[in-house]
């Protein structure tokens, strides 16, 4: 099973060099990730792409969550899949 980084490194690659899967990442994160990473997000789960550019940046803060610090722990070092992450909120 791929790591988080790894899945996010596939997405961010594939939508660097395919214009039409960037327009679908950007308008629908979950049908795109289903698509290329063959996994299903649940229902309950927003996804949220943005796309930088020079005048504009993006910082993302870690969320309070109903995670164990093991399963943080995981996520935090990369080892973990999104996967397993969403599961805790559903």
């Amino acid at each position: 099973m791929k790591t988080e980084s790894e899945m996010r490194a596939e997405l961010v690659s594939k939508a660097s060099t395919d214009d039409e899967f960037r327009s679908l990442l950007l308008s629908d994160p979950a049908r795109a990730v289903s698509e290329c990473l063959g996994f299903d997000v649940p229902a309950n789960v927003t996804l949220h792409v943005h796309e930088e550019n020079e005048n504009e940046h993006h910082l993302v803060l870690p969320g309070t969550s109903p995670m164990s610090e093991d399963q943080l722990q995981e996520i935090s070092g990369g080892t973990a899949v999104w996967a397993p992450a969403i599961e805790t909120f559903t």
